[in-house]
């Protein structure tokens, strides 16, 4: 039991200054876990959009070996909703299609057809999806980009163009900001701000 020695006696109990201590000390600990919560979400999302890419790629490539080309990006949204038609279902033009390449859950799929990304905030978010482009690629202009906006569902205007300036920050702490640039500075990384993509 604690106490102090105050006029002759013993007083149980703690100062209001050591009641302070002990709440901010508790403050500052939750603060740190819950940052470190919230780190480890994030990086747990990426990773699902890395593997949720690395299985489209796969399922692309078997599409393109009996279609004999790349799956159309013609949704005149994301592209990505032709993409889920063309590996799932195929297309009546589609000669040799020998699938379904790769199924789709309910959850992965919005109200538009569209293929969700780990951010996604409902079946009506239409931010928070995959992009797929074949017929007007930017980066891998021989074959396809897919990409998704990241937590921060920005990467500018100007797809086309390659202007993908996003959120003018440094998310990834190399001191350069917003490197979508894929001949700009801090390219070379291919972290690319907090977008995930397959190029």
């Amino acid at each position: 039991m604690g106490g102090r020695y105050t006029a002759g006696r013993w007083r149980d109990g703690f100062t209001l200054i050591e009641i302070l201590i002990a709440v901010g000390i508790i403050v500052i600990l939750a603060g740190i876990g819950i940052f470190n919560l919230l780190q480890a979400t994030h990086r747990a999302k990426r990773a699902s959009a890395e593997a949720f890419i690395a299985q489209l790629e796969t399922a692309i490539g078997m599409y393109k070996v009996d279609v004999g080309r790349y799956p159309p990006d013609e949704d005149g949204c994301s592209g990505s909703s032709s993409l889920r038609e063309a590996l799932e279902k195929g297309f009546p033009s589609d000669e040799g299609w020998n699938g379904p390449y790769m199924k789709f859950k309910e959850k992965e799929v919005n109200s538009r057809g569209e293929l969700l990304d780990p951010w996604h905030r409902g079946k009506d978010d239409t931010v928070h999806v995959y992009f797929y482009r074949a017929n007007t690629p930017y980066h891998n202009v021989s074959s396809y980009d897919i990409y998704s906006k990241g937590f921060d569902g920005k990467t500018g205007s100007g797809y086309n163009a390659g202007n993908y300036c996003q959120n003018e920050m440094d998310d990834d702490g190399d001191g350069i900001v917003d490197e979508l640039n894929p001949g700009g500075p801090g390219a070379e990384n291919e972290y690319l701000e907090d977008d995930i993509n397959n190029w």
